[in-house]
């Protein structure tokens, strides 16, 4: 490896500039010239390069050095896509903010209903999107291949299955046409998507509308952007943009009142939940969130405690230091109302408030910037916390998670004296939620339903 031809311009770019704004920009477009030439590199990149400097991302251009002319150019087109500014204005503002990660909603708590309501599916005015983009390094290819349950089934295919079942179950026929169904994916895994959702023929869904979030680098503790093998680390920005991404999804279905959002951190999710739907058509609200109540930190979820709603580190330990601790941990699991998200597009100072929300993600050396759909209670008119009992948290555990679930399948067959080890799974198309189950006799484990 070669010494890096225009390092010495590049670690004095910040001895160069002043607070003159012309002259600024003048040693800027110089310096960023000199390197283009030096490095040779199209000048047409000069003003990305200047970008790169005022951003104080100067390692990047120093990787340019070891790379022959033509990786020189898919490299400057990669760096093209990244949001420099963005990235640093999250590094300053918020990751060297001294206040708690906070914010207030007006919430009220709900549990234990009975009463269901099938209209808003059969009328097609509920919409369903899964939130599939994902992060990662939390989810590391969970959500499209087998984790341990009995039918080897991928947790995607579960809850696309239960979505039929509850749709069958309000119309009574297989006419799917004109249902609003969603994905949201991301730059990492939309391919496997779609190839999924093909092989699969979409799952007799004539129609799925795909959105793409987008991503956001990973920096380290000084803000800079991470590579690896000369590529930029990136990490999808989080699935709380997706609401700046639902203006298309409402045009394809204006018949829409209210959008379910519903991720993978429960495998016991149910899609279009009647319960939550009657709660939500009854009581008018903007926002309604399910929750469990815990004592122990989920990877950077979101919590409501004492009035307040905050982000938990895993690290984290104020809440298992107390077994009475108790706090509520906000599900991926939302619904929210469609003349709300109308409205918020004409009120700026709300608009401006949530887009400007990001949510800092620490693990080790490295720094990720978030935003959560919770993040829209803190704008919302009134909102609905919901907490429910029978739950199978993924997230950390894949194992547990599917231990929890079977556990849950147990109780709706009333099944007693069992061990954990022993699993039963109750597939979406047998019952939706408990529903239509006989009693079993002379059970061998696992058993499939």
């Amino acid at each position: 490896m070669g010494e890096c031809t225009s390092k010495v311009q590049v670690d004095n770019t910040s001895q160069g500039l002043d607070f003159n704004r012309y002259s600024t920009y003048q040693k800027l477009e110089n310096i960023a010239n000199n390197i283009a030439q030096t490095e040779q590199i199209d000048t047409t990149y000069s003003s990305l390069i200047q970008r790169i400097i005022a951003a104080k991302q100067d390692h990047i251009l120093k990787l340019l050095s070891v790379m022959k002319p033509q990786e020189k150019k898919e490299f400057m087109a990669k760096m093209e896509s990244i949001d420099f500014e963005t990235v640093d204005s999250l590094f300053y503002h918020c990751c060297k903010q001294t206040h708690m990660d906070i914010f207030k909603g007006q919430v009220k708590f709900c549990s234990n209903l009975i009463e269901k309501d099938l209209d808003l599916i059969q009328q097609r005015k509920v919409g369903f999107v899964l939130l599939c983009g994902g992060n990662s390094s939390r989810l590391p290819n969970k959500i499209l291949n087998d984790i341990g349950f009995p039918s080897r089934k991928c947790i995607f295919q579960i809850m696309m299955e239960r979505l039929k079942k509850i749709i069958l179950m309000a119309q009574d026929t297989m006419d799917f046409s004109g249902f609003p169904i969603g994905i949201l994916v991301s730059d990492q895994n939309a391919t496997a998507f779609q190839q999924y959702l093909k092989n699969k023929k979409d799952f007799g869904f004539p129609y799925i509308h795909i959105m793409q979030q987008k991503s956001l680098p990973i920096i380290n503790k000084h803000g800079q952007v991470m590579f690896e093998s000369n590529q930029p680390v990136l990490a999808p920005n989080g699935a709380g943009s997706i609401f700046l991404q639902l203006s298309t999804f409402q045009k394809k279905f204006p018949n829409m009142q209210y959008i379910h959002l519903l991720g993978f951190d429960n495998l016991a999710g149910l899609p279009l939940d009647p319960i939550i739907l009657n709660l939500i058509n009854q009581s008018q609200t903007d926002v309604i969130c399910k929750v469990i109540e815990t004592n122990s930190t989920q990877d950077d979820r979101i919590f409501y405690q004492n009035g307040y709603f905050k982000t938990m580190e895993t690290q984290d330990s104020s809440m298992t230091e107390n077994p009475e601790n108790l706090a509520n941990m906000c599900l991926n699991d939302m619904y929210i109302s469609v003349a709300f998200l109308n409205n918020l597009k004409s009120n700026h100072e709300k608009s401006m408030k949530f887009s400007s929300r990001y949510h800092v993600i620490r693990r080790g050396p490295t720094i990720q910037f978030e935003k959560h759909i919770q993040d829209i209670i803190e704008i919302a008119n009134s909102t609905i916390l919901y907490q429910i009992e029978d739950y199978a948290i993924l997230v950390n555990d894949p194992k547990k998670a599917v231990i929890q679930l079977s556990n849950v399948h147990k109780k709706y067959l009333k099944l007693e004296g069992t061990q954990d080890e022993e699993l039963v799974e109750i597939t979406p198309y047998m019952s939706y939620c408990g529903e239509d189950l006989r009693k079993q006799e002379n059970i061998t484990f696992p058993l499939i339903i």
